[in-house]
């Protein structure tokens, strides 16, 4: 007689929301992001705990939870008065890496920025191939650090990065990291993240549920008429 054995299935591993109820993760993702910098031997800005904390009080945090288990972080915030958008702190566990965790938690922290602050430009300094590709899958481009924010408190966070004196050296105009830029008005720019969005609803779903209508990943037809009309005139 065949005998039906019992499969345990993997956990479900979500992408939330961070709040207030989620600030006894801090010091697990603390230690983590800091784990992962030793191993690789590059920059990775230190974080202070108060601040992490006060990012998911302000809703600016996305955890991913396997059950009640840390699976991955990642946080936004606003500069040069919300007109631009950082995506930072992007760390997953040893454990639960391989599973798309990555790609899950930057589709989250991607879409909260273009919720709250649709006409931002959103910024990420990274030395991470990893974090670059998605960046690119997400429209981000390579640009130069004078086309990033000029908030004298965004680079105040790089003091606490192994390279800080690499960007002080050269007046920070380079360092380790690679500047990479997503802007709200590149019509190239909006159909990477359109065509990357796209594969995760959930991802749409759990920001709507909360926010409301996501902004479209399109210009207005009269605006992209506009910019089509001035290619076409390069070519008469």
């Amino acid at each position: 007689m065949d005998q039906i054995q019992d499969q345990k299935q993997e956990p479900e591993i979500k992408i939330v929301l961070a709040d207030e109820s989620h600030v006894h993760y801090v010091d697990e993702i603390l230690e983590t992001i800091a784990a992962a910098a030793k191993v690789r031997g590059t920059g990775i800005a230190k974080r202070n705990p108060e601040y992490v904390k006060q990012k998911m009080i302000e809703g600016k945090a996305v955890l991913a939870l396997c059950g009640d288990d840390f699976a991955g972080f990642s946080y936004i915030e606003t500069w040069d008065n919300k007109q631009y958008v950082t995506t930072s702190g992007l760390i997953v566990p040893d454990r639960y890496r391989g599973k798309g965790l990555a790609r899950r938690i930057k589709h989250m922290t991607f879409s909260l920025a273009r919720k709250r602050w649709p006409e931002a430009k959103i910024f990420s300094l990274t030395s991470g191939a990893a974090v670059m590709k998605l960046n690119t899958q997400h429209g981000y481009k390579p640009v130069t650090f004078a086309q990033l924010t000029n908030d004298e408190s965004f680079w105040h966070g790089c003091e606490g990065c192994v390279n800080f004196d690499v960007l002080q050296r050269t007046d920070r105009r380079y360092c380790i990291c690679t500047g990479m830029l997503f802007d709200p008005n590149d019509p190239d720019c909006l159909a990477a993240a359109q065509k990357e969005l796209d594969l995760d609803p959930t991802c749409r779903e759990t920001i709507e549920a909360k926010y409301g209508p996501m902004p479209p990943h399109k210009l207005p037809e009269k605006e992209s008429k506009t910019l089509l009309d001035k290619i076409k005139s390069l070519f008469k």
